[in-house]
């Protein structure tokens, strides 16, 4: 009876246990903090699936904010025209692929502080020596990439309707089309036209004249609690990342320059 009686109080300790266990495991889970962020699965090399692997200066950004925020970072490659919409129908906490701060933007958006500054250009096929600035565009065709910082500067300036935009979903299909003639000149990032231009070992030619100099952010849902609690702690991590070095050293690996040199103040 005592040993019948003895066996009941172990499993009994037992059973509380497991359920004790259990309780904790399932608190871990809730108490985890993840930040799920979109940014482009084609847009090297900002950021970009490479057989199966998600690379680029994006994902080593958000590596190391996910180190210094306590963050667990969850990345979401896609289209490069969907990210906002991502961002929108809240599948995504930010929207993350070198955006420019631009008005509209800031208008629907909540941004973080600036951690790089990048210039809208025009660019042209190496050896078209007829167009050399903004109004050598009159009656071109000029392509911009859906949903790109070039694309509004591009409509910030073709008020007008100087020229004819061609819109890309995918700004390499611009890039090609620029080399087969179908458009005349293509009007993007400088960063992402030269980037791509090596890629696609084509040579283009920056014009000097750039239409636009912008502040890099990440975007963030606008009036969402827990939005401003994510940005408050992304911009902790990013001011210490500049402070000691570490964007300037992970822009000079994927660009070969430091991003955060000229931002604008």
């Amino acid at each position: 009876m005592v040993k019948r009686n003895i066996i009941k109080c172990l499993v009994a300790v037992l059973s509380l246990t497991f359920v004790v266990a259990g309780c904790s495991k399932k608190e871990e889970v809730k108490d985890e903090k993840v930040i799920t962020v979109a940014s482009s699965n084609s847009a090297d090399p900002y950021s970009y699936v490479d057989n199966g692997e998600h690379k680029g200066f994006e994902v080593d950004m958000w590596k190391e904010i996910g180190k210094r925020s306590g963050y667990k970072i969850k990345m979401e490659p896609t289209g490069f025209s969907s990210i906002f919409g991502m961002l929108d129908s809240g599948k995504v906490d930010v929207a993350a692929n070198f955006f420019g701060m631009s008005k509209e933007r800031l208008e629907k958006y909540d941004a973080s502080i600036p951690y790089g500054s990048d210039s809208v250009c025009i660019a042209v096929k190496d050896g078209n020596n007829e167009i050399n600035k903004l109004e050598d565009l009159k009656g071109k065709v000029v392509a911009v990439s859906e949903g790109s910082q070039g694309q509004q500067v591009a409509a910030s300036v073709n008020k007008d309707n100087l020229f004819e935009e061609k819109v890309y979903g995918d700004g390499t299909n611009g890039l090609q089309d620029l080399d087969l003639g179908r458009v005349s000149a293509w009007i993007d990032a400088e960063l992402t036209v030269v980037g791509d231009a090596k890629k696609a070992n084509m040579k283009v030619r920056v014009l000097d004249e750039k239409l636009s100099v912008t502040n890099i952010a990440y975007f963030f849902k606008k009036n969402d609690e827990k939005s401003k609690t994510i940005k408050e702690d992304v911009n902790k991590a990013i001011e210490e990342m500049l402070s000691d070095g570490t964007v300037k050293k992970i822009s000079e690996k994927w660009f070969g320059m430091d991003v955060s040199a000229d931002i604008q103040k």
